[in-house]
């Protein structure tokens, strides 16, 4: 008969000895994580609390951060408002030294009237390059805010508007488009053809200035086209060729308006052949009938063509336009829109 004793005292041991080596183990986590609670287990209703702790100072820190963040785009509003100031006062003086006639020359007043024009246009640009990671700071878009805007307004601006709600319509109705003011010179051929020893002498003006242009017999009509393009910064006229055989130019204002214009006066014809002249963009088609333009001999006292301004309506008020601007000014909406073309 054989017997299987227990150790008693060998189990005890090792259940104390596996006690002890998880409490070990959990006492090398918490100091090494700095944390009491690791997992659930370790305490359900303490894990509920610290996570909502947690919780609690990450929204704290983010806080803290963008608040960190707006004293950078404040700081920063403040320096352009301190120039803007700093200009205001320059300005008053000015205006006051100007206002007083006494021992004030003529030249010293438009030294005066030129400085201030430098401080405007210098208040001007500190307004619109004052930004914030590209956001701008005192150029007044922070006023109101806007969606939905269509892809037709390439500006706008929002000085005042009263509604109530929480939005505000606004719609452009266009009743009139803006032009360009244009002519074109009819060549009825792709280079000239002048009387020996003469040259084709024009002056091209618009709204910008004038400049007087002279081309030699055989001149191709791309050639002048190129040279009217050389000055367009001058005169704020540009020039391409209108017709597939390269024997029409248009001469088009680069801005848009009632302001704008296109003049062309020929100063020498030069004996061109073939006959050809100036027309407005309503009688494209040169001849020397009637009604269907200028011959050159004929333009020695220029033609010329006005731009138009558009017309439109917004919110149903007619609206103050100047090319393809429009503004109205009232109690309730003060609204300033510039359109693509």
């Amino acid at each position: 008969m054989s017997r299987i004793n227990t150790n008693v005292q060998a189990l005890i041991a090792q259940r104390v000895l596996g006690q002890n080596q998880f409490s070990l183990g959990q006492a090398l986590e918490r100091l090494s994580t700095g944390l009491r609670i690791s997992r659930g287990k370790d305490d359900p209703a303490g894990l509920i609390a610290s996570e909502r702790l947690r919780s609690e100072l990450r929204s704290m820190n983010t806080a803290v951060s963008n608040s960190e963040r707006a004293d950078q785009v404040v700081n920063i509003a403040e320096g352009g408002l301190q120039e803007v100031s700093t200009l205001l006062t320059e300005l008053q003086g000015l205006l006051t030294a100007t206002a007083s006639k006494a021992g004030l020359s003529t030249t010293e007043r438009q030294a005066n009237q030129l400085q201030v024009d430098s401080i405007l246009q210098t208040i001007d640009r500190i307004s619109g390059s004052t930004n914030f990671q590209g956001l701008k700071l005192l150029n007044g878009t922070f006023e109101f805010k806007t969606s939905s805007v269509h892809a037709g307004v390439t500006d706008f601006r929002i000085n005042g508007a009263k509604f109530a709600g929480s939005n505000l319509r606004v719609d452009v109705q266009v009743t009139q488009s803006a032009q360009n003011a244009v002519l074109y010179m009819s060549m009825m051929a792709s280079q000239i053809d002048l009387t020996t020893g003469s040259t084709f002498r024009i002056e091209v003006g618009g709204a910008l200035g004038s400049r007087e242009l002279s081309f030699a017999s055989g001149t191709k009509i791309t050639e002048i086209v190129a040279a009217i393009n050389t000055y367009k910064e001058v005169t704020g006229v540009s020039a391409t060729t209108s017709s597939a055989t390269n024997t029409r130019i248009r001469l088009t204002s680069t801005a848009w308006g009632k302001d704008q214009f296109v003049s062309v006066r020929v100063v020498n014809a030069g004996g061109i052949a073939g006959g050809g002249g100036i027309a407005n963009a309503t009688a494209t088609n040169m001849s020397t009938s009637a009604g269907s333009g200028t011959v050159f001999g004929s333009a020695s006292n220029g033609i010329r063509d006005i731009g138009q301004n558009m017309a439109a309506t917004i919110n149903g008020i007619a609206a103050t336009t100047d090319g393809r601007r429009a503004r109205v000014s009232t109690d309730f909406l003060d609204v300033d829109v510039t359109l693509d073309a």
